[in-house]
């Protein structure tokens, strides 16, 4: 992801998140920020620790809370999208984790190929080195379901933003605050983009 798409996305979750919580929607708020601190380090300006079991499990919780203790005013999107917002971002923080080298347990980068020393050639030392190109794809048919299951969730808050940027009455108003449907929106196209980068 470009940095300057990182500090976009940061940006914006944070200001969705401010909102969120002045509107009392905490979990819309937690998740909103969660995601910003997940957009730095996928942009490359600061550190990527948002990732592994621990994440996936704090955003699984973010996830379920409105369906357990709903918020006064609603959480952002309505509890589906806030649930499938959930599920996203546990696929994004479990995904790298996925992706070991040697089965050893120690996780690759989006952009990071294993070298693995064969024979008695191989040096000490040679561990996983930085390529460009695209994200390293887990194999076999799990790798097609993950990259399926990623490819799914895009599209509905793909089609999830469109609705919320078109959402009217029968008299052609808005259905909810103009502040409210950006808010949808955003998180919306933001989850897109960080989808595509990780799928």
């Amino acid at each position: 992801m470009p940095g300057w798409l990182g500090v976009g996305l940061v940006a914006a979750f944070g200001l969705v998140a401010v909102h969120r919580g002045i509107r009392r929607d905490m979990p819309g708020a937690m998740m909103a920020a969660g995601m910003a601190v997940m957009s730095v380090g996928m942009a490359g300006i600061g550190p990527t620790f948002v990732h592994g079991p621990w994440w996936a499990a704090g955003f699984a919780a973010v996830a379920v809370w409105p369906l357990v203790k709903p918020p006064r005013a609603g959480v952002c999107g309505g509890p589906l999208a806030h649930l499938l917002g959930g599920a996203a971002m546990i696929y994004m923080c479990a995904l790298p984790t996925m992706r070991t080298v040697g089965g050893t347990g120690a996780a690759l980068t989006a952009n990071t190929v294993a070298l693995t020393p064969t024979g008695h050639h191989g040096r000490a030392g040679m561990g996983p080195i930085d390529l460009p190109g695209a994200p390293m794809a887990v194999p076999g048919p799990f790798g097609a379901a993950l990259a399926l299951l990623g490819w799914a969730l895009a599209c509905y808050f793909l089609l999830g933003t469109v609705t919320a940027l078109t959402r009217r009455d029968a008299g052609g108003a808005l259905t909810a605050p103009r502040t409210a449907v950006l808010g949808e929106a955003v998180m919306g196209f933001g989850t897109v983009v960080m989808l595509i980068a990780f799928t």
